[in-house]
Parts: C-alpha cells; sequence; structure tokens
C-alpha cells in the first residue's frame, strides 16, 4: 500500500485525477450557486432551502469536496511553510467570507461554512494524516454518532459548528464537524487506493480544481454581481 512517505514529491507535484475530481465538483458548485442567485434576484421560485432536490445536491457537492480535500492532504508536502500558508490562506478565506455576509445577510451570515470547516479540519488533520487505519476508524465513529446522536442543548450557535445539534441553523452555509470531519478522515485513509488512477486527460477539469479555493471565492461576488447588474435594466 502506498503512503506519503513512499511518494517522491518532487516528481508527483499534483495528481490529476483528484483535481480533476474536484474540478467536476467546482463546476457542479457553480451551478448550484447559479440557480441559487436565479431564485434570490426572483427569475425563478425554486424552494432551494428546503426542496429534497436542492438540499441533497448541495449535500453531495460538500461530501466530494469534503472527500476529496481529505485525500489531498494526504499528499501534501512535508514542510511547515506549506502547512502555515495553507492555514492562513484558509483563515483570511473565512473570515471574509463571515464579514462580507454579514453585512450581505445580516443574522444568517456565514459563521461556519465549507472554508470554516476546511480550516479546522486541516489544522486537525494534518500532524496525523500518516495514521490511516485511525483515521478510517475515527471517521466511520464520527459518521455513527452523527446519524444518532442530536442533542438540543448544541443548539446554541456558538456550539452548533460541532455539529450535534438537533435544529439546523439560521445561516447561508454551514459545514459543521460532524459529519464533514468524519467523510474527511476516510478520504485521508482512502489516499493509497487512488494515488495510481489514471488521469481522465480533461485539461479544464485539472485547471479548475487547482485553482478551486480562489474560484470558490471569487464566482459568487462576480455571479452577484452580473445579476444585480441585470436586475437594473
Amino acid at each position: 500500500m502506498a503512503s506519503p512517505s513512499n511518494i517522491n514529491n518532487s516528481k508527483i507535484t499534483r495528481l490529476l485525477f483528484i483535481d480533476e475530481l474536484r474540478g467536476m465538483a467546482i463546476c457542479m458548485m457553480v451551478v448550484f450557486h447559479f440557480c441559487y442567485d436565479l431564485n434570490y434576484f426572483h427569475y425563478t421560485q425554486f424552494n432551494i432551502l428546503e426542496s429534497s432536490f436542492w438540499t441533497t445536491w448541495r449535500t453531495v457537492i460538500v461530501a466530494w469536496f469534503v472527500f476529496i480535500s481529505g485525500v489531498s492532504i494526504s499528499f501534501a508536502p512535508n514542510n511547515h511553510t506549506h502547512f502555515i500558508k495553507r492555514i492562513t490562506k484558509l483563515f483570511l478565506s473565512a473570515v471574509t467570507i463571515s464579514i462580507v455576509t454579514y453585512f450581505l445577510f445580516g443574522n444568517r451570515f456565514i459563521y461556519f461554512g465549507v472554508i470554516h470547516f476546511f480550516l479546522i479540519a486541516t489544522m486537525v488533520t494534518y500532524p496525523i494524516r500518516e495514521n490511516k487505519k485511525s483515521l478510517a476508524m475515527l471517521g466511520t465513529l464520527i459518521l455513527l454518532i452523527s446519524n444518532t446522536c442530536q442533542l438540543s442543548v448544541m443548539n446554541p450557535n456558538y456550539l452548533n459548528w460541532i455539529g450535534l445539534n438537533s435544529l439546523k441553523p439560521a445561516t447561508e452555509d454551514y459545514a459543521p464537524l460532524f459529519p464533514w470531519l468524519g467523510l474527511y478522515f476516510i478520504g485521508v485513509a482512502s489516499a493509497p487506493f487512488l494515488i495510481h488512477k489514471k488521469s481522465l486527460k480533461i485539461k479544464a477539469l485539472s485547471v479548475l480544481g487547482q485553482h478551486s479555493l480562489m474560484i470558490y471565492l471569487i464566482h459568487q461576488p462576480v455571479l452577484f454581481l452580473l445579476f444585480s447588474l441585470a436586475s437594473t435594466h
């Protein structure tokens, strides 16, 4: 079984298959947010926050991102500089998202969305990513607990980021540690089985996957701007 310690990072700088999978998730996310914005600007009347179709679609996208990100961290370079840069980017991105969405959505601002989750998941996982078996077991346990434990005492905003709350919070994006950290750990544990997967040879997807954080941050402001301009005419 391959492991990060057996991988020559100078030769394998990107795993194109993983980038392509992430690129697919990016495409799905942009389409979802385009539909969300159609609804937000009253071009359509989807029940996008409660409809099982739309909530399932969002769940699939988040699950895809989380799993692939877990796989990816297994192949990150073994140096503290890379880790600190990654954490800094995620921290600044998370803070920016919270501030901007506070002014846009008020009390529904994003205080623990996907980027906030990735910040914590990266900090927790990076030092222990070599322990594949332990992470697989812990990830499975987290998923089981998530499906069986919902507590009203965990409903306040200062606790519901953990994910064991019984009520869904009113926020524009929500990605708590339970269950998503479980899937992230399983992604880390699955990495050795995916390292030798052949590329789909779809360059556009791999490019999108390699710039996923930037695209995540800018695509929705761009869509909002375009819809705002269209609404004024």
